[in-house]
C-alpha cells in the first residue's frame, strides 16, 4: 500500500523529493573558506585587546620563522676564505735591497724579499722544510753530491721562463767575493754542474748536515741580473724594483722628493706556480723610526705592525681596538758582544768580563724592558736545539762576586783629592793606570735603550764606567757592523733552524760579510765548530756543541742576556693568521701568507644538517650562495705626507724568499 500525503484544498504540494547531489553541494557552499576580501574586515571583529594578541602573535610566530630557517641555513653552510681584500702594514726603515743576496742585513729588507722571491726550499709556518722550486732531491752515500730536480712551467713576474740556468747563476753571485752576500759562507767551496735546463748538482767539499736549509734563498733572475757587474749589484734599480717567482709581484713604489722609499705596494701574481694566496694587494708603509710607526698603528694609518715595543701595546690596544696581538717565538738571543782586538785593553782582561757578567740581572730585563715577552739566556745554544747544555756556567746576579773579582785582579777605586769639596764626577776603578772605562754601541731602538740603560747602571755600581755610542738600524750595519767598528756591541743575532753556530763564532766569519761579532781566536771553538758540522750523526754533533758553549761561556767571550717573543700586531679583519707559528728569522711570519684572507663567501657544507626520518643526514649541493667582505681600509687616509712621487714599473717581483738561517738582524724594526 502506498503512502500518500494528504493535501488541502488550495495548498501546493511542497513535499516533492530533492536530489542528494544537491544537499551535499549545498553544504559545501556554506562552509568554504572566507575570501581575501572577507579576511580584510577580520580585525574589525576583534576587539581592541584580542588586535594587540592577535598581531603579537604573528610577529612572534614570523621571527620564529625568520630565526628557524636561519638557523638551517647557518647549520648547513661554512664561511670559506675568498680571494680579494688589501692587507696595510707599516716596517721601520726604507728598502734598499729587496735582494736575496743582499736582504739579511735588515729586517725591512728581509721582509720585503720574503713575500717577493722563491727559493729552492722554504720553511713553513710550522717551521717544516719544504721544497720549493724544488720538486725532489737525491744525496749521494758519501753526502757530498746533491741532486736537485726544478719545477716546469713557472714563471718570472715578466714572464720569462725559469729555469736551471738561474739557479747556477744565483749561486754564482752569492759565491762571488764582490757582491759581499751574507750567504757566501753557506756555499763556500761548493761546486755547482748543470746537468739540463730543469736538474743540476752541488757538490760539498766535505759533509755539511744543514746543508739543506741554508738553500732557502731567494733566486734571481739571470736574463735581468747578467749584465750588472759584480761590484755594482747593491747599486741598481732591480733592488727597489724587483722581479721574482712567488705568489706576489712588484706595483709601484712612492718617494719623497729626497728619494727615501715611503710606500711599496705588491699584487697577487695570478700566474703563480703554486697555489694562488687569497689578499688581492699588500701595501707596505715605511717609517723612520719605531715612535712614529706605533703612532700610525693607533691613529688607523696600517693595520699592522711588526715587532711593536711590548711595553706600548696597552695604548696601542686603547687607541685601536681593531688589533689582534701575536707573540711569536723565534730562535734569537740579544746579547753583549766584544771585541778584542780593539785598543781598548779592558774587555781583554777575562776577570773584568766575567765581573760584568756577574751583576746582569735578566730577570730584570724581563720585566722591565719586555714586559714578560721573553726568556733568559745564558749560551751560545738556544734550548731545544742539539748540544743545549742547561748547566751552562750562568754568572748569575750576584754584586758581591762581581766586587770580589775586581778587587781580587787589582782594581781600584782611585782616591779623592781631600783639599777638593766640590762634587766629582764618577771615576770608575784603574789599575796600572788603565781606566776601567768601555763604549757599547747599539741601536737606537727603545729595546736596546732600555736594556743599556740597566746594565749600565749596574755596571757603575761595580765601578766601571760605560760610554754609550747610539745608531739607527741601518746605519749600525753600515757604519759599526760591516767594519767592526766598536769595542762592546749590544746587538740581536737569530741563528736559524738549524744551530750550527759556525756562521757566528768561528773566526773565520769575524770579517764582513761574516756574522761573528764577538772577536777573538780560539783554536779549539775553531775546531769543534769545523767538526761539527761535518758529521750527520746527532749525537756527536751535541758533544762536540756542548764543549764548544762551555768554552764561549766559562771564557766569557759574550754576555747573552735574553730570547725576547717576535710581538706582531695585525687587524682582526685579517684571518688564517698562525698564532703559534715559531719563526726562524722576523721575516718568517709571512710564511703562511698564502692562507691570509679578509673576504669570505658561505658555501653548503658537502654534508648538510637537514636530518631525514631515520635520522640520517641528507647531503646539499656546494653552491655559494653570500659574499660578506669581513674589513676593510679606509682608502682615504695617507700613511705619508711628504712630498713624493711615484715611481710606477709594469709586473715586476714578488715573491716567497726564504732568507738563510744564518742571519745577523736588528731584531726590532
Amino acid at each position: 500500500m502506498e503512502n500518500q500525503t494528504d493535501v488541502s484544498p488550495g495548498q501546493s504540494d511542497t513535499s516533492k523529493e530533492v536530489p542528494a547531489e544537491s544537499l551535499i553541494y549545498t553544504t559545501k557552499e556554506t562552509r568554504r573558506l572566507p575570501s581575501f576580501a572577507q579576511l580584510r574586515y577580520f580585525p574589525f571583529l576583534m576587539n581592541k585587546l584580542e588586535r594587540r594578541v592577535f598581531w603579537t602573535a604573528l610577529l612572534a610566530f614570523a621571527i620564529g620563522l625568520i630565526l628557524l630557517f636561519g638557523r638551517g641555513y647557518f647549520r648547513a653552510t661554512e664561511a670559506v676564505p675568498q680571494a680579494g681584500g688589501k692587507y696595510t702594514e707599516g716596517l721601520v726603515g726604507s728598502p734598499q735591497y729587496i735582494n736575496p743576496l743582499l736582504s739579511s742585513l735588515t729586517d725591512v729588507d728581509s721582509d720585503l724579499t720574503k713575500v717577493v722571491f722563491s727559493g729552492l726550499f722554504r720553511t713553513t709556518d710550522a717551521n717544516e722544510l719544504k721544497t720549493d722550486l724544488v720538486t725532489n732531491y737525491v744525496i749521494s752515500d758519501d753526502q757530498l753530491t746533491y741532486t736537485f730536480y726544478l719545477k716546469r712551467g713557472v714563471k718570472w713576474h715578466d714572464g720569462e721562463d725559469f729555469t736551471v740556468d738561474d739557479v747556477i747563476f744565483t749561486i754564482a753571485q752569492i759565491q762571488d767575493p764582490l757582491v759581499q752576500s751574507a750567504l757566501q759562507s753557506a756555499l763556500k767551496g761548493v761546486n755547482t754542474n748543470k746537468i739540463d735546463d730543469f736538474s743540476f748538482s752541488m757538490t760539498l767539499p766535505e759533509p755539511f748536515a744543514p746543508f739543506l736549509s741554508s738553500l732557502t734563498f731567494g733566486i734571481l733572475p739571470e736574463h735581468l741580473w747578467f749584465n750588472v757587474p759584480a761590484q755594482n749589484v747593491a747599486l741598481t734599480q732591480l733592488n727597489v724594483q724587483p722581479i721574482g717567482t712567488g705568489p706576489y709581484k712588484f706595483s709601484r713604489l712612492v718617494r719623497e722628493s729626497s728619494g727615501t722609499i715611503t710606500e711599496l705596494q705588491l699584487v697577487r701574481n695570478e700566474d703563480y706556480y703554486g697555489t694562488a694566496p687569497f689578499l688581492d694587494e699588500l701595501d707596505f708603509r715605511f717609517y723612520p723610526d719605531v715612535f712614529s710607526a706605533v703612532d700610525a698603528l693607533k691613529a688607523k694609518k696600517i693595520e699592522g705592525l711588526g715587532f711593536y715595543p711590548a711595553d706600548q701595546q696597552a695604548d696601542v690596544e686603547k687607541k685601536n681596538n681593531d688589533l689582534e696581538f701575536y707573540s711569536l717565538r723565534i730562535p734569537q738571543y740579544i746579547a753583549l758582544f766584544f771585541n778584542q782586538k780593539q785598543s781598548n785593553k779592558v774587555l781583554k782582561d777575562e776577570t773584568v768580563r766575567k765581573a760584568l757578567a756577574q751583576v746582569v740581572d735578566r730577570e730584570r730585563l724581563i720585566d722591565e724592558v719586555l714586559h714578560g715577552q721573553g726568556e733568559p739566556i745564558y749560551s751560545a745554544i738556544l734550548p731545544g736545539y742539539v748540544g743545549y747544555n742547561a748547566d751552562v756556567e750562568k754568572y748569575e746576579f750576584n754584586r758581591d762576586e762581581a766586587i770580589r773579582l775586581l778587587e781580587e785582579d787589582d782594581w781600584t777605586f782611585p782616591e779623592a783629592s781631600e783639599d777638593s769639596d766640590e762634587t766629582l764626577e764618577f771615576s770608575p776603578r784603574e789599575k796600572d793606570g788603565v781606566r776601567l772605562e768601555f763604549t757599547v754601541s747599539t741601536v737606537d731602538l727603545p729595546q736596546y735603550q732600555q736594556t743599556l740603560a740597566i746594565l749600565q747602571e749596574s755596571w757603575q755600581d761595580i765601578g766601571v764606567k760605560v760610554n754609550v755610542d747610539s745608531y739607527s738600524a741601518q746605519d749600525i750595519q753600515n757604519s759599526v757592523v760591516k767594519t767592526r767598528d766598536y769595542e762592546a756591541l749590544l746587538f740581536g743575532e737569530i741563528v736559524g733552524t738549524d744551530p750550527d753556530p759556525y756562521p757566528f763564532w768561528h773566526s773565520s766569519q769575524q770579517d764582513y760579510p761574516g756574522l761573528a761579532l764577538s772577536i777573538f781566536r780560539d783554536s779549539e771553538i775553531d775546531q769543534l765548530l769545523e767538526e761539527a758540522r761535518k758529521t750527520t750523526d746527532d749525537e756527536e754533533r751535541r758533544v762536540k756543541y756542548l764543549h764548544f758553549q762551555n768554552n764561549i761561556a766559562n771564557s766569557v767571550q759574550a754576555i747573552f742576556l735574553f730570547n725576547p717573543h717576535y710581538t706582531y700586531a695585525v687587524h682582526k679583519k685579517v684571518k688564517g693568521v698562525n698564532s703559534d707559528q715559531y719563526i726562524t728569522v722576523p721575516a718568517d711570519r709571512f710564511a703562511g701568507i698564502g692562507g691570509w684572507y679578509i673576504k669570505t663567501d658561505r658555501q653548503f657544507k658537502s654534508e648538510g644538517f637537514f636530518p631525514t626520518e631515520d635520522g640520517e643526514t641528507v647531503e646539499t649541493p656546494a653552491a655559494t650562495v653570500s659574499e660578506t667582505e669581513v674589513g676593510v681600509i679606509d682608502e682615504d687616509v695617507e700613511a705619508v705626507d711628504a712630498p713624493s712621487e711615484e715611481v710606477a714599473s709594469d709586473d715586476s717581483s714578488d715573491s716567497n724568499d726564504n732568507n738563510s738561517d744564518a742571519a745577523v738582524t736588528d731584531s726590532t724594526p
